[in-house]
């Protein structure tokens, strides 16, 4: 397995890969056409990633990064920046990541945040927003964010139920709970 960064030559099979993972029409082909722009910071900086098998060239998973300055909101969003210790252009964000069923729990999530986070270090983003989803299995998203350092913030429920897209868990809309997270990349020394 390969981590690299997200390139415009991928779109069209991130598209599939969030297909078939996600559910169909969770990123239309415009919409990641726009994500892969907005990963890559003014200073030539791509911070978002996929993972790549390399014996079959097959993407296996994606973080969906952007640096601060390039994004003023997330997929169907209702951030609370007012309640944030760092300035929204100051504050980098992560928007989704996944992972191949097959290979989750092996690692590959964490790798692909690392990278993300190496170039936000480098950016010197002072935060990171993100949001685990409640209904994830275990409520696995909101762990794993908190144990690489993020700190709730605010749960939105029915975070989704405006956004035109069918949830893999209760179909459409869909009336999951976001928990809106913050990692202080200052205080946590990243």
């Amino acid at each position: 397995m390969q981590i690299r960064p997200f390139l415009p030559s991928d779109i069209p099979q991130v598209k599939s890969f969030t297909d078939q993972v996600v559910g169909a029409g969770y990123y239309s082909i415009e919409e990641l056409v726009e994500n892969q722009k907005k990963s890559i910071a003014p200073t030539g900086e791509i911070c978002s990633f996929v993972l790549v098998d390399e014996a079959t060239e097959r993407i296996m998973g994606l973080r969906l990064a952007y640096p601060p300055g390039n994004w003023d909101h997330g997929k169907g969003s209702k951030l609370r920046a007012d309640l944030w210790p760092t300035a929204l252009n100051n504050t980098a964000y992560f928007q989704s990541l996944f992972v191949s069923p097959e290979l989750q729990g092996h690692g590959w999530g964490p790798q692909l945040s690392a990278k993300a986070l190496e170039v936000f270090k480098k950016l010197r983003a002072e935060g990171v927003v993100a949001h685990s989803w409640k209904e994830s299995p275990n409520n696995s998203s909101f762990k794993y964010l908190m144990n690489i350092g993020f700190k709730p913030i605010i749960e939105h429920p029915h975070y989704w139920i405006d956004v035109d897209y069918v949830c893999t868990l209760d179909g459409k809309p869909c009336k999951c709970t976001a928990v809106e997270m913050h990692l202080n990349l200052k205080e946590n020394n990243l």
